[in-house]
C-alpha cells in the first residue's frame, strides 16, 4: 500500500497533469469569423497568381462537399456541387459566372485585406493591380455545429448580387 504521502504525491500530480491537459483545451481559441474566410482565401487564392492546378491543387470551383464544408454552409456548400455538376455536364457557364473569390473570370489581386465587420460578416477588400481599381466583397457567416461557416456572400460591385 501507498503511504499518506504518496497517494497525496500521486493525487498531486494527476491534478497538475489534469489542468496542464485542460489549460490547453480552455486556452485554444476558436476560430473567427475573418480567420474562416482568411483561410478560404489562404488556401484557394492562389489561382489569382499561378495557372498550375497540378502544382497547386485544384480550384475552389472544383472542390468535393467535404472539402468546401470546410469553408461553406452546408446548404452553400450543396449549390456549389450542384453548379460545379451543371458546368461539367453542360460544359459552360451555369449560375456562378464569376469566380466566387475574385467577383471576376480572370482574377488579379493585390493589397489583400480581410476583416469583421460586424458580427458574422466579414469583408475582403483588394485591388487589380493593373488599374487599381477596388472590388470589395462581403462574407455572411454563420454557426454551424459551433463554428463558423460562410453562409452567403455579397458582390458589391453587382450592386449587392448575392449567392
Amino acid at each position: 500500500m501507498l503511504s499518506t504521502a504518496a497517494k497525496r504525491f500521486v493525487v498531486v500530480v494527476l491534478c497538475v497533469l489534469a489542468l496542464g491537459l485542460g489549460g490547453d483545451a480552455v486556452a485554444a481559441k476558436a476560430e473567427t469569423e475573418a480567420a474562416v474566410v482568411a483561410r478560404l482565401y489562404k488556401d484557394f487564392a492562389w489561382q489569382a497568381i499561378a495557372s498550375q492546378p497540378d502544382l497547386f491543387g485544384d480550384v475552389l470551383a472544383h472542390q468535393n462537399r467535404s472539402t468546401l464544408e470546410k469553408y461553406f454552409t452546408p446548404a452553400l456548400a450543396d449549390l456549389l456541387v450542384k453548379d460545379a455538376a451543371c458546368q461539367v455536364k453542360s460544359q459552360g457557364i451555369c449560375n456562378l459566372e464569376v469566380d466566387l473569390l475574385f467577383d471576376s473570370q480572370d482574377p488579379r489581386i493585390s493589397d489583400l485585406k480581410v476583416e469583421t465587420i460586424a458580427p458574422g460578416k466579414v469583408a475582403v477588400v483588394f485591388k487589380d493591380p493593373a488599374n487599381d481599381e477596388t472590388t470589395k466583397i462581403e462574407f455572411m457567416l454563420a454557426r454551424v455545429a459551433g463554428k463558423w461557416r460562410i453562409a452567403d456572400i455579397m458582390y458589391a460591385q453587382r450592386g449587392g448580387w448575392s449567392l
